[in-house]
């Protein structure tokens, strides 16, 4: 199998044209050309992954964030890869970058994320073409704070970072949104609509403006938010190559 026929494949499972428009997926490291001689889904292009593809003769990683680099789009020529993103580039490893396109395909990250929840009457947010977005507000069984933090600590395997303020104020939880990842920039979205917001990222002042909409915000591990979704991908990944093809994540960021 060749790089771009493996390509093909992820492009079956999430859409890579659905992404942000500013977003780096598809082909980042390596080309289209190269036999794939072993794969490797990992949440990041950490050094521990380059070390497995080097101790398993894997040449090929699937990465949820895209490889990083300092100056130029195309990390295939003029490169000014960061260190690390070099070292896999010095080892002949290809990289294909899924990113947001797996955040809002269908049974992707924010569809994974709604599932866990029983989410009814989803709607989404956060488009990037109509009909398409990485945000995903619905309607959950009846919950107050505790229950609520307990769930979401259960469900993900993960602790809660910080909430606002009004969330410990709340007394009937019925609706929830989720972005998984950062999703702050999609919040003026549902301001109001919503009785808590559930993201990766968060700064002071989105905590002070949810409190001025009477809204509960949640804070989690940035990771936590994505790792189902990629463990889903994984398994599909599997499904159709006929593999055992092995997701990699930093556990100390759950």
């Amino acid at each position: 199998m060749k790089v771009f026929d493996l390509l093909d494949v992820v492009n079956k499972i999430c859409p890579l044209k659905d992404a942000f428009d500013d977003d780096k997926v598809g082909l980042l490291i390596g080309s289209g050309t190269n036999d794939v001689s072993g794969i490797v889904v990992s949440h990041d292009l950490e050094k521990s992954t380059l070390d497995y593809c080097k101790e398993n003769n894997i040449n090929t990683v699937i990465s949820y964030h895209p490889a990083t680099y300092k100056k130029f789009d195309d990390l295939n020529e003029d490169l000014m890869l960061s260190k690390l993103s070099l070292d896999y580039y010095k080892e002949n490893i290809n990289v294909i970058s899924i990113h947001t396109a797996q955040d809002v395909c269908i049974g992707g990250n924010g569809d994974t994320l709604a599932n866990i929840f029983n989410l009814t009457d989803v709607q989404i947010f956060g488009e990037t073409s109509p009909g398409i977005g990485v945000g995903k507000i619905g309607r959950i069984k009846n919950h107050d704070p505790n229950s609520l933090s307990a769930l979401i600590e259960n469900k993900l395997s993960t602790t809660i970072v910080r909430t606002n303020s009004q969330y410990h104020q709340l007394k009937n939880i019925e609706k929830i949104a989720f972005v998984p990842g950062s999703g702050t920039q999609f919040l003026d979205e549902i301001l109001g609509k919503t009785d808590v917001f559930i993201t990766g990222d968060a700064s002071h002042h989105h905590f002070l403006l949810t409190d001025e909409y009477n809204m509960g915000f949640i804070q989690l591990n940035h990771i936590s938010t994505e790792k189902p979704g990629m463990q889903s991908f994984t398994d599909k990944l599997n499904k159709v190559l006929k593999l055992n093809i092995k997701y990699l994540y930093n556990k100390y960021y759950e």
